[in-house]
């Protein structure tokens, strides 16, 4: 398993540190300390044993330039409300208990607006 540096945080030398004490985990050190061992194949994976650390803080010290997959997140589609909506939802919202709710319910895909402007206000 290829371990790449945390994207961002690529900052060589690079050396492998003992993190588990007795666990025998494992991470790779950037020169500012700290941990950042990751796993594209394995999301969330940031140790591994001594062997494959001191392995992997090699190879990155020879390495020039990394290439990481693409980012999969994406942004939602949003429809923008203008300041009037938003100023009308504002307006809309009552003190039930502790909490501040609204009556007109906020929709995706681009409703939000209509349901805004549908309201009739008091």
């Amino acid at each position: 398993m290829d371990g790449l540096p945390a994207k961002y945080f690529a900052f060589p030398p690079y050396r492998a540190e003992s993190l588990g004490g007795d666990k025998g985990w494992w991470g790779v050190m950037n020169r500012n300390g700290l941990n950042v061992l990751t796993f594209p194949a394995k999301p969330g994976a940031v140790v591994t044993d001594e062997q494959h650390a001191k392995q992997i803080a090699a190879k990155w010290n020879e390495t020039k330039k990394f290439t990481y997959p693409p980012d999969t997140y994406a942004a939602p589609v949003t429809t923008r409300l203008t300041d009037a909506q938003m100023a009308k939802y504002i307006r809309s919202q009552r003190l039930v208990g502790d909490r501040w709710v609204s009556p007109i319910v906020l929709l995706g895909g681009g409703q939000s607006a209509a349901a805004i402007d549908a309201w009739v206000e008091e």
